[in-house]
């Protein structure tokens, strides 16, 4: 009579990223966002870290789905903690 054995691994990841400007400043923060520390990127890193394509994104601040912020240039800055989460990714 044999026991069998069971094991159980787990594995942990953590995502890190930088994001730097061409400036060397800090990226503005979200002024919708209640917490304070959420970052505005421009639309093609935020399409990165929501690993969807930047017309995804862009798609999102049509609907009015995610926070963003227009500057007169007509330049885009993208709330990073608006986007929806890894499992929870939106369709447009």
């Amino acid at each position: 009579m044999t026991k069998s054995r069971k094991t159980e691994k787990t594995f942990e990841i953590h995502e890190f990223y930088v994001i730097r400007t061409g400036s060397g400043s800090l990226p503005p923060l979200c002024a919708e966002c209640a917490t304070g520390d959420a970052i505005m990127v421009a639309p093609e890193q935020a399409a990165a870290v929501a690993h969807v394509p930047a017309r995804i994104i862009y798609g999102w601040v049509e609907l009015g789905l995610i926070h963003y912020k227009e500057s007169p240039d007509g330049s885009l800055a993208i709330c990073l903690k608006s986007l929806p989460e890894a499992g929870d990714q939106l369709q447009t």
